[in-house]
């Protein structure tokens, strides 16, 4: 609050610049300086900035007043007071001389010359209540560098935490995606990076610069990007999944686009530019500066434990429980992600399960869609609920890497199954092996009338193997048979002419030589 008001001559001045010197892109750079909506046509954004002026003038608000008319007229390219204007002080204290500080034509939104950034930010409309301290003059081995943004990152609200990387700070302002109805209509939101405000970046490769957006403003938010959009970071489209998983609410990662950041020279001015279209809700966009966590360096952070002897002291509960019927289950050793054999059992501490998934598996699963649910129960399991299952983790340093599943019994006990049969697996039995499988040739017939015999099904006693000799009468099935000493047990003749309707015992294997028949021993 000020005493004195600006004379009327110079709001004058200012009104006659907004609505004939500035065109559309300036007047959005203006707009986007003073928090104010830059939607709309030409004559929307000028009034806008005009009732501003009216406003602070009214209010006696000398310090707005000068945030708004630097702003106009640093989109002029005639400097922060205009050519050959004193810098004029209502009741304030003076600002540094030109000489201390010359002031420099700087490039704002899109490459236009102007006003390319402000002495201290207003974020969503809110001006910090302390300025920052001013900026040092260029030198020619040192370009003019912007003061740091303060710790607090995203005014209003903040980012869902993530163990994979950590904020840091935040490049520039907030950048509001406005409502889009109309579907043939796309809008483009532009930031500028300057090479020398990353320079960590190059030293720690730990840092990456990320986009972030949220479709809310207040509280925690997931990333959420618009449905229909696309990002380029000078001129050069990123692949990147904007959308997460399909119906998965919060399984959207911020995009990573410090690779296609150009850190050298340290003058450079990075672009980019984030087009969307087709959005019934506001966005809220903004680049952050973060420090990123490799999988291997969150499985040395996971210190909480599941201890043997609880995992047993839960199978015993449950052996005596009454209600329960105790047996045993079978427990498998290969990650339900990876498919692969467990090296890191883990599970979280809401599980109720004992079968664990693989941490490394895990942890690289969320990192490309986090969704922190437990594979097995669909629980949620995030990154602080880990833990190693030392039980699990006992049994698979135990048996070999040939072994994928062990059985535990009730009381705790686990056994690899099969194992005890495999070692006294015993020699088939002689007898039945012959009785099966051995062929027996009885005789060999020799000679021009030796025929196929063709066996006679009878019901009487079975008797001795024998060579069976077919008459030459076609129509007779009578056959003789020949006694045969041996130490075998005598077998039935079956007639193989007979249907398979007729029979249901299976027929044994038999053997047929070039010039004649030979019966098969049972």
């Amino acid at each position: 609050m000020d005493l004195r008001s600006p004379p009327q001559t110079e709001i004058q001045t200012l009104t006659h610049i907004v609505d004939h010197k500035l065109s559309k892109p300036q007047l959005q750079n203006v707009c986007s300086v003073n928090g104010l909506a830059k939607g709309g046509n030409k004559p929307d954004l000028q009034y806008r900035i005009k009732q501003l002026i009216t406003e602070s003038v009214r209010k006696q608000d000398n310090r707005r007043y000068q945030e708004v008319r630097q702003s106009i007229y640093g989109q002029t390219g005639t400097g922060s007071y205009g050519a050959n204007m004193a810098p004029p002080y209502y009741g304030a204290p003076p600002p540094q001389p030109p000489s201390i500080a010359a002031p420099q034509q700087r490039y704002g939104i899109s490459g236009v010359p102007g006003y390319g950034s402000q002495p201290y930010s207003t974020a969503n409309g809110q001006r910090p209540a302390v300025p920052p301290p001013p900026i040092p003059a260029a030198t020619p081995n040192r370009p003019m560098t912007q003061p740091r943004p303060a710790a607090a990152l995203t005014p209003g609200f903040e980012y869902k935490p993530s163990p994979f990387y950590e904020l840091k700070r935040r490049l520039g302002d907030v950048k509001i995606c406005e409502v889009q109805a109309m579907a043939n209509h796309r809008t483009s939101i532009t930031f500028t990076v300057k090479a020398y405000d990353i320079q960590d970046c190059q030293t720690d490769p730990s840092l990456r610069v990320m986009v972030f957006c949220a479709a809310g403003n207040t509280g925690q938010q997931d990333i959420a990007f618009p449905h229909q959009a696309e990002l380029k970071v000078n001129g050069g489209e990123i692949k990147a999944n904007l959308r997460g998983l399909k119906n998965k609410a919060g399984s959207t990662r911020p995009v990573d686009i410090t690779d296609s950041l150009r850190l050298r020279p340290s003058t450079y001015t990075n672009s980019v530019d984030f087009t969307y279209a087709l959005t019934s809700k506001k966005y809220y966009l903004c680049l952050m500066v973060c420090k990123t966590m490799p999988v291997e360096t969150l499985m040395q952070r996971i210190q909480k434990k599941i201890r043997k002897d609880s995992v047993i002291a839960e199978l015993t509960k449950k052996a005596y429980d009454p209600d329960i019927e105790a047996t045993s289950l079978n427990l498998s050793l290969k990650c339900p992600l990876s498919y692969m054999r467990l090296s890191n059992p883990c599970r979280a501490l809401s599980c109720s399960h004992i079968q664990c998934f693989d941490a490394t598996s895990y942890l690289q699963l969320q990192e490309q869609g986090p969704q922190w649910l437990c594979p097995i129960c669909n629980k949620a399991a995030p990154f602080d609920q880990l833990a190693i299952d030392e039980y699990v983790r006992e049994i698979v340093k135990e048996t070999p890497d040939s072994v994928d599943q062990v059985t535990i019994d009730p009381y705790g006990k686990w056994s690899v199954p099969g194992a005890a049969g495999a070692k006294q697996q015993a020699k088939p039995n002689t007898a039945n092996f012959l009785d099966d499988d051995e062929i027996v040739i009885s005789s060999y017939s020799k000679g021009s009338s030796a025929n196929l015999a063709t066996p006679n099904r009878s019901g009487a006693a079975p008797g001795p193997i024998s060579v069976i000799g077919t008459p030459n009468t076609n129509n007779s099935r009578d056959s003789s048979v020949v006694g045969r000493s041996g130490s075998k047990r005598p077998a039935e003749v079956i007639d193989l002419t007979l249907s398979d309707d007729e029979d249901d015992r299976p027929v044994k294997r038999t053997n047929y030589g070039h010039n004649g028949y030979h019966g098969a021993s049972y």
